[in-house]
């Protein structure tokens, strides 16, 4: 039971309408009888069972990241009192190093809300798609208008006013991979954290046969890797650092806790997009410590198992230690559960192979002194399909499943 941040959702509606959304738009609906904004009352119960789990599991540092919906909704008097509390409390814990960060849509972001981030020292990042064509043909309002123009000039007003700005991007493949980089370049952004739409073998969009996610961030990674002013990829150094032997034991997803408007505890909430009510534990921060989620057989799967207990396929695969797996939504299928690779999985090895090749042209001595030969993609993926292995924890991933 390790994790070093909680997603709290202080607001549970949104004003965008984007239509990839796992929270919205990807059959989960349970928003609907949660409150609007995360009551001040729960402020100290969240605290408190913060400083217990900070305690129990021996933490140096520990974030708070405020999430929605679009947490901008909430009134800025609910972050005054909430950091000035945390703040109070990690007086008690000396050592423990508190963050706080707040993931928004930028719709909102002006000058006011620049000076709240800048007085209590909460760091924002804002999701932008990247290009105008790529932003506006998903993220819209409820009126079906695009948000870039809006959502650019936060951007632009963040790093202004702040010095710098972090951002947040959905992957689109029917944008050109060379126009979204330079889009970031021209907005000076300090980062990108570029994610995999998040889908299931249920609603998966693209041809399985086909690896268009890998040839896109191929594409992606070769602009980025030449370029001497680079901006901070975190999905890119994640894997080099994976390939290099360098933090190998780190997820392949950041591990959080969800705490929900009305105080309901859960996993991440992208595996939301599995089904309606997927995510409900039935515990909440009132009456619940943060270690009760193991209790639920998703909250032990995600926080213990889900890059050791893995499908057949993914247990022999060559790159297990680098992919493990992928991400824990991306494997599910309502037939069998967890009991699948990742649905990106021909994306992943293609991706990886290609980034470790291009480490090999990079560092030509080190890897000949290791004895390190290029991989080849297209015998990884033929040698698991060819496998016919019993899954070791078949019975714990199906039971996700309707079988």
């Amino acid at each position: 039971m390790q994790f070093d941040a909680l997603i709290l959702k202080v607001a549970s509606r949104c004003n965008l309408n984007c239509s990839y959304c796992f929270m919205y738009n990807l059959g989960d609906t349970t928003y609907k009888g949660q409150p609007k904004f995360m009551s001040y009352d729960m402020i100290d119960s969240i605290l408190e069972k913060t400083k217990k789990y900070i305690i129990e599991y021996d933490k140096k540092e520990f974030s708070f990241i405020f999430h929605g919906g679009e947490p901008l909704l909430i009134e800025k008097d609910f972050y005054r009192t909430f950091v000035n509390k945390a703040n109070t409390l990690n007086e008690e814990l000396p050592g423990v190093v508190f963050r706080y960060d707040i993931q928004t849509n930028g719709v909102l972001i002006d000058e006011d809300w620049c000076t709240l981030f800048r007085e209590l020292e909460v760091y924002p990042s804002i999701s932008v798609d990247g290009t105008k064509k790529a932003h506006d043909m998903f993220r819209v309002d409820h009126k079906g208008n695009g948000s870039y123009d809006k959502v650019s000039d936060a951007v632009r007003l963040l790093k202004n006013q702040i010095g710098y700005a972090d951002t947040v991007c959905v992957i689109n493949i029917e944008e050109e991979p060379n126009a979204i980089y330079e889009s970031f370049k021209k907005m000076q952004v300090n980062s990108v954290n570029f994610l995999i739409p998040d889908f299931t073998y249920d609603n998966f969009p693209f041809d399985k046969e086909k690896t268009e996610m890998a040839d896109w961030l191929m594409q992606l990674f070769d602009i980025w890797i030449q370029d001497a002013e680079r901006y901070k990829i975190p999905m890119f150094i994640g894997l080099i650092n994976r390939l290099l032997g360098v933090g190998k034991n780190s997820n392949n997803e950041s591990t959080v806790l969800v705490i929900e408007t009305n105080g309901e505890i859960e996993a991440i909430d992208s595996l939301k997009a599995c089904g309606h009510g997927f995510t409900k534990s039935g515990m909440n921060v009132l009456f619940n410590d943060f270690s009760d989620i193991k209790k639920s057989p998703l909250g032990k799967l995600y926080f213990e198992d889900s890059s050791v207990k893995l499908n057949d396929k993914c247990l022999h695969c060559p790159i297990r230690d680098i992919c493990q797996g992928g991400r824990l939504v991306h494997r599910f299928n309502k037939e069998n559960g967890f009991n699948n690779p990742s649905v990106y999985c021909k994306d992943l090895i293609k991706f990886i192979s290609h980034i470790q090749n291009r480490l090999i042209d990079i560092f030509p001595e080190i890897y000949s002194n290791e004895n390190v030969e290029p991989m080849k993609s297209d015998e990884i993926v033929e040698f698991i399909n060819d496998l016919n292995a019993e899954t070791l924890f078949a019975e714990e991933l199906e039971y996700f499943g309707s079988n």
